[in-house]
């Protein structure tokens, strides 16, 4: 016999079957799909005009029957339970995420570990200036981009620097297993790099279009001319390529920065996937963005990863050439496994993994004001406690209590300071604290704070880059 029945909009039902589904529960349950698209928008009257008509067997031979309606909802419990007027129903308001359901029913929370997580989207990580580096270094950095995500590296070159180890690094780096490309529009490069084995070749336009012979090892990317129509000279560009004897080949429209072009580019991409006649992969270069952005490359990343998923752009080429951008590989990597997997269970991205809230916590987990008042009068020992509130630092122990913001004020008040070990531990929590309340993360004295990504250990890792 049914003992719950769970609500839910079209867009939410496949997501909802596939979780219910992974938690083994030991009672028979129900899904309701509503006549409505999102889950969010049902309200009371809608549940009580739709629901008798769907299930009405079920109601009526219902005993101690649960019905979880969608936590975002309008719905109310209460107009609900006085609508049915039936005391063998009992309606409860389901928490707002589908990822939080387990927790909800009794269960652990499903985890989900990206790492382990697939895409179809291939990351190119551009070795900023190659030419410029010893091999070695090379070497090191390909290790350090494929560690972290990486599935194409891409040698950078340099115009008008010679880069005469081109060849040798080719070699072997292709020996190590690695699949290349090159940046580069000097003809001269672009052949030794044919020559050498490069797997890909970025760029190709109008100026260099003749280097195209149907035979070349590479697969080049397509790109527009600058200072004409992009899209038109794009076309153009594709046109050439295919006359010449390639039919392998991969588009990029180029991504343009902030206040240069963003938006018409956006244009012409959603123009290129829209193109029937466009049979191509795409790319799109998130470098443009993060580079030139004066902003934390995770966001950035997780907005570009969105784009690709929901455009289905197989390439995208980033890099970490400033010092803002160090771990772009990785935010990229695992924005793009994050909104993969949410596309594939038909959810949103939300409440997955908190790999990338590197600067705020998911929720508030600090104290009360009341509950560290309460905790501070059970106190009985010398030792300080120091605990957030959301608004400041609390730090107490059986005879003192002080509360600010100021960390040097408060360290100043303190009487139970006799040791420099002791100083420097309070001193570190306090500025531990401090930091946390500045950027709306949650504090537990002597706990680590929460950095996503950058606080794990992924499989590979041996030290930091």
């Amino acid at each position: 016999m049914v003992e719950k029945l769970f609500i839910t909009g079209k867009l939410a039902y496949p997501a909802l079957n596939n979780t219910l589904k992974k938690l083994d529960l030991k009672f028979d349950y129900q899904i309701i799909e509503m006549p409505i698209t999102v889950a969010a928008l049902i309200d009371s009257s809608f549940i009580c005009k739709n629901l008798e008509k769907i299930k009405g067997d079920v109601l009526k031979n219902a005993e101690d029957l649960e019905i979880i309606i969608p936590g975002r909802s309008q719905a109310e419990v209460k107009k609900l339970q006085n609508f049915f007027q039936n005391k063998n129903l009992k309606f409860y308001q389901g928490p707002d995420e589908i990822m939080d359901l387990p927790e909800f029913l009794g269960k652990k929370k499903i985890k989900i570990n990206l790492e382990e997580k697939s895409r179809k989207n291939k990351i190119l990580a551009e070795i900023n200036a190659a030419a410029l580096m010893p091999i070695s270094e090379i070497v090191k950095k390909a290790e350090y981009y494929k560690k972290n995500g990486a599935d194409i590296i891409d040698l950078g070159c340099v115009n008008g620097r010679e880069f005469p180890h081109l060849e040798e690094c080719i070699a072997i780096l292709k020996d190590k297993g690695y699949t290349l490309s090159i940046d580069t529009f000097n003809a001269e490069e672009i052949k030794r790099a044919d020559k050498a084995g490069i797997d890909y070749l970025l760029s190709i336009n109008s100026h260099n279009v003749s280097l195209i012979n149907g035979e070349n090892s590479f697969i080049p990317v397509v790109i527009p001319d600058p200072e004409k129509d992009s899209l038109k000279s794009l076309l153009a560009n594709i046109e050439e390529v295919e006359k010449r004897g390639c039919d392998n080949y991969i588009v990029d429209p180029i991504l343009d920065p902030v206040n240069f072009g963003f938006s018409d580019s956006l244009f012409r991409y959603l123009s290129l996937v829209k193109n029937k006649n466009i049979k191509q992969p795409i790319m799109m270069g998130v470098g443009n963005l993060i580079e030139l952005s004066d902003c934390d490359s995770v966001g950035l990343n997780f907005i570009t990863a969105a784009l690709a998923v929901e455009l289905n752009i197989d390439y995208l080429l980033t890099t970490e050439a400033s010092f803002k951008t160090k771990g772009a590989v990785k935010e990229l990597d695992l924005a793009l496994k994050m909104i993969s997997y949410a596309a594939q269970n038909n959810s949103l991205p939300n409440n997955i993994s908190e790999l990338l809230l590197n600067l705020k916590d998911r929720k508030d987990l600090n104290y009360s004001l009341e509950e560290i008042e309460e905790l501070a009068d059970s106190v009985k020992d010398k030792n300080y406690r120091i605990l957030n509130d959301g608004q400041n630092i609390n730090i107490f122990n059986a005879k003192e209590y002080y509360r600010g913001q100021d960390i040097n004020q408060l360290f100043k008040k303190l009487s139970e300071v006799n040791e420099q070990s002791h100083a420097f531990y309070l001193g570190k929590e306090l500025q531990k604290a401090y930091t946390a309340l500045k950027l709306a993360k949650n504090y537990r004295q002597e706990d680590e704070l929460n950095w996503g990504y950058l606080n794990q250990k992924f499989k590979g890792d041996k030290n930091d880059n």
